[in-house]
């Protein structure tokens, strides 16, 4: 099974709302980033701005009362319309992340997954692990080793003291004297990193990757809505 097909089998699964928060959006690869999107709910739209791979976006909100799709304004659909995907956001989750994939099978080439991205559980200082291989893996930061199953299930890793830089290293289980992969990594307590493990693309460099996006307090608080924007133009 090739990458995009095991990405999109481990994360083909439904959530439920019936208005969305503010959210926010990462593209998964530059050329999903590079392409125009928006948010629609109902009558209201707002165009999806400033994508890039490795950061969140800017907050965003659409303030139809229906389920949310992510419009592709770049693709048609069947009706000559641009085609959409619908990507509604569980009530639970107030502080939604959506993460673009590409999907070559639906209309739009994407899928649309929501994340909690909230700060009060994913804290300031911690790493969050997400899992997108098939086998589950052992991650050591410095001196601390947790085990990620496969299936997308965060499990955070916090080190706590000065900042500093560490070493990390990840493995099957037991194996980290061998590691497949290794790296020093930079710990700051005001830096909260979500860190997607992937198989690895090319073969010098192991069987595992890892596509790391970090975010400081700072910047979140800078981007935080200000007022409730008003309801867009449908692009």
């Amino acid at each position: 099974m090739n990458f995009r097909c095991l990405f999109l089998a481990l994360l083909l699964s439904p959530v439920l709302s019936s208005a969305a928060p503010a959210l926010r959006v990462l593209p998964w690869d530059a050329e999903i980033a590079a392409r125009k999107f928006a948010l629609v709910s109902g009558e209201s739209a707002v165009e999806i701005k400033d994508l890039h791979p490795s950061k969140r976006s800017p907050f965003f909100r659409v303030k139809g009362d229906g389920p949310v799709f992510v419009r592709a304004l770049d693709k048609q659909g069947a009706d000559g319309k641009p085609a959409q995907h619908a990507c509604t956001i569980a009530e639970t989750i107030k502080h939604p992340l959506l993460v673009l994939l590409p999907d070559p099978k639906d209309p739009t080439g994407i899928r649309a997954v929501v994340f909690d991205d909230n700060p009060a559980g994913f804290r300031w200082g911690s790493y969050r692990f997400l899992n997108a291989t098939p086998k589950e893996l052992e991650v050591q930061l410095e001196k601390k080793a947790i085990r990620v199953p496969p299936g997308w299930k965060p499990v955070d890793l916090d080190l706590g003291g000065a900042n500093r830089g560490f070493s990390a290293a990840f493995a099957f289980p037991g194996g980290l004297a061998k590691p497949l992969y290794s790296a020093v990594w930079e710990y700051d307590k005001e830096t909260r990193t979500l860190c997607f493990l992937v198989p690895g693309t090319d073969p010098r460099l192991g069987p595992v990757g890892v596509k790391a996006v970090p975010e400081d307090r700072k910047t979140m608080e800078l981007d935080l809505p200000k007022e409730e924007p008003g309801t867009a133009k449908q692009p």
